[in-house]
């Protein structure tokens, strides 16, 4: 078996396509998904029709993320108190998603498990997932207060998550546990999309990371097409500075704005923080 784990594409498919290109160059057999295949970048059904041609092409295992449980809440009735609407930088992105997501589409998400063992003959059975085997949006970071508690859980030795967009390999508890890396808006790679490569020796599984260029500026060129800084104003901004290598996250901006909200509101709510709390928050980070 060789195959190729990738995650967090956010709708960046730009990088997906140079990704799945490299992956076959290297002799890939299939593809594994790990969730977030859409949110925060241009042109969602462009990221679902490549994934529909690799599925067409090669066997395929598909995992869902914490991204896919928004639109399927949203879908169902759940978070009615949300923005949902464009110019809210809390929830703009999820909105210009939801908006281009038909009913089937968000229906085949529902059907993705968000773990799944893996078996292959003569090899040790793995387990893949987005955040952890239980959690969509629990994250597996080896440096969070809570991860031996969590390794300890893992029903198998090997844990493929991802989540939090860092690519990493390593053990806790006797657990392996590895990510590898996000797709389309990566962390600590200086703007290279990533993806990991998975074989066998014959006994073991062997991972190998990949870090790739690719076209940032198609990317945010894009995003100025669909008008991405009237949708999402603050989260606009923190996503281009991601893509050109800027070290920091979204989660860093949105705490910050939620901070900054809680200070002068006392209400600390994510999903429906004043612009003018975006706007403090990213000109503090020089953003």
């Amino acid at each position: 078996m060789k195959a190729a784990v990738l995650a967090d594409i956010h709708s960046n498919h730009v990088a997906l396509e140079a990704c799945v290109e490299e992956a076959i160059d290297r002799g890939v057999e299939e593809f594994i998904f790990l969730g977030d295949y859409l949110g925060d970048l241009a042109y969602p059904e462009k990221t679902l029709a490549c994934l529909a041609r690799v599925r067409e092409a090669y066997p395929c295992t598909f995992i869902r993320g914490n991204k896919e449980d928004y639109w399927i809440d949203h879908q169902n009735g759940r978070h009615e108190d949300w923005l949902w609407e464009p110019g809210s930088s809390s929830t703009g992105m999820l909105a210009y998603v939801y908006d281009r997501l038909t009913k089937s589409q968000i229906e085949e998400f529902a059907r993705m498990p968000i773990s799944q063992t893996i078996r292959r003959p003569r090899l040790p059975v793995f387990t893949i997932c987005h955040g952890s085997p239980w959690k969509a949006n629990e994250s597996m970071r080896e440096d969070y207060s809570y991860i031996d508690e969590l390794a300890e859980r893992l029903e198998t030795e090997l844990t493929i998550c991802a989540h939090f967009h860092i690519q990493c390999d390593y053990t806790r508890r006797g657990k392996r546990i590895i990510n590898p890396g996000s797709v389309g808006v990566p962390l600590q790679s200086g703007g290279m999309a990533q993806f990991m490569i998975l074989s066998s020796d014959g006994g073991d599984w062997l991972s190998e990371f990949v870090s790739l260029p690719y076209d940032t500026e198609k990317t945010i060129r894009e995003m100025d097409e669909e008008k991405l800084y009237r949708q999402a104003p603050g989260w606009y901004r923190a996503t281009k500075a991601i893509l050109r290598g800027r070290d920091m996250s979204h989660v860093t901006v949105l705490s910050k704005a939620s901070a900054l909200c809680e200070q002068c509101t006392g209400e600390r709510k994510w999903n429906n923080i004043p612009e003018e709390y975006w706007e403090t928050a990213l000109t503090e980070l020089g953003i």
